[in-house]
């Protein structure tokens, strides 16, 4: 939507499409919430305008001669084919900064939860409650969400936080440690420009993303083998586990990379300045070795989210930071208690030693006396007199809930 290749980018040019450099005047050459003017990229393309009006034929009210944005009808003739006759069932919205106009995403937005609502008989139906609108845009533009124009965007600053947490480093040193951490965990604590998430169901979490251009952020296995000089596969497998520990049970929608479930790796495009080419190489997923055990851990995982209450909910409580190791042993709480409610609790190891001896108590174990905790990732009981007790390995996080 912020540009037009083959062959769209031959529709008439005066009504259709702008190009900036040519017209600097026009507010309609700018991107929306960009740093000093800057001018929207066609990328090959041409950017469509979205402010000039004209007279023509309307296509979503069958009036001729009527004042209309030609662009916005456009895209939301095509909105309604694809809602209406594919039953599209949510959206995501590439380099909404580049579309350049809030008004039109936002109309665009609300045409479609009116298609999405009405396949349901009307908005108070439980199923059209469950529909997105979600933007892609790296500058964070999270005051798009507030006022209206999108549901949720991609929550980028998270892949870098994550990065760092499982090489056992701070994102900085004014956060620290456990700043980067309790950051990661809640999305609604981070600071974006002029705003904060105020619920999950508004940043789009990932460990890795297409965009592997730049440094550490190629594929999960080439960040920790090539970038980060863990050579070891082992020790790339505890690390990979750690991180979707994270991914799943942290406050937020996640979202994977085809292949990242299995730490596929980049056999072509190593190049820093290209995106993501190669083709993911399923045959690496049964190996009968770490990556098929990380497939299993990551699907068991997946289930879980999409199942357990908790972790739709934003609660999140961190209890323990074990400051005798740095701060890189912590605890928290996601989901509420009381009740009928059962949360799930998350012990995680950030370091690169095991917790000594045969247990590692956690102190303020929320309903340590109720029976039926389990251990989530590994798919066990745990005894009574072993709830907030147990070892951790290096790099570990263990996933507790008693919830069925």
């Amino acid at each position: 939507m912020a540009f037009g290749h083959d062959s769209y980018r031959y529709i008439d040019y005066r009504q259709f499409h702008i190009r900036p450099f040519m017209e600097r005047g026009n507010p309609d050459s700018y991107q929306s919430h960009a740093v000093d003017g800057q001018l929207r990229d066609g990328w090959g393309g041409e950017p469509w305008r979205y402010i000039q009006s004209a007279q023509c034929y309307d296509p979503e009210t069958g009036k001729h001669n009527t004042s209309v944005h030609p662009s916005w009808v456009f895209h939301r003739s095509h909105l309604a084919r694809w809602m209406t006759d594919f039953g599209v069932d949510g959206l995501r919205l590439d380099s909404v900064n580049n579309i350049g106009s809030y008004d039109f995403v936002r109309s665009y937005k609300e045409r479609a939860w009116e298609l999405y609502q009405a396949r349901y008989g009307g908005p108070s139906s439980s199923d059209a409650t469950k529909f997105l609108v979600i933007g892609e845009e790296l500058s964070m533009p999270v005051s798009m969400i507030h006022q209206g124009v999108l549901n949720a965007i991609w929550n980028e600053p998270w892949q870098a936080r994550l990065r760092a947490a499982i090489l056992g480093k701070p994102i900085n040193d004014q956060e620290g440690f456990e700043g980067n951490i309790r950051k990661l965990v809640d999305c609604r604590l981070d600071d974006h420009n002029d705003a904060r998430f105020t619920d999950g169901a508004q940043a789009v979490n990932y460990i890795t993303s297409h965009d592997i251009e730049g440094w550490q952020k190629e594929r999960l296995y080439n960040f920790l083998a090539s970038s980060s000089g863990i050579y070891d596969d082992a020790d790339i497998a505890r690390r990979a586990k750690l991180a979707f520990a994270m991914l799943l049970t942290s406050v937020g929608i996640p979202m994977i990379f085809a292949g990242e479930e299995f730490a596929d790796q980049m056999d072509q495009s190593v190049d820093m300045r290209k995106k993501q080419t190669d083709p993911v190489n399923f045959s690496r997923k049964n190996d009968g070795g770490w990556r098929q055990g990380l497939f299993g851990y990551v699907s068991n995982l997946v289930k879980f989210r999409t199942k357990c209450p908790a972790l739709g909910e934003n609660d999140t409580d961190f209890f323990h930071v074990d400051s005798s190791r740095g701060g890189k042993i912590m605890a928290w709480r996601r989901g509420q208690t009381g009740g009928s409610r059962y949360p799930v609790v998350v012990v995680a190891n950030f370091s690169d030693s095991n917790t000594p001896g045969s247990e590692y108590v956690v102190p303020n174990w929320p309903d340590r006396n109720e029976p039926g905790w389990r251990e989530v990732s590994q798919q066990r009981d745990v005894p009574s007199e072993w709830v907030g007790r147990e070892p951790l390995m290096k790099w570990e996080a263990k996933i507790y809930t008693r919830w069925g």
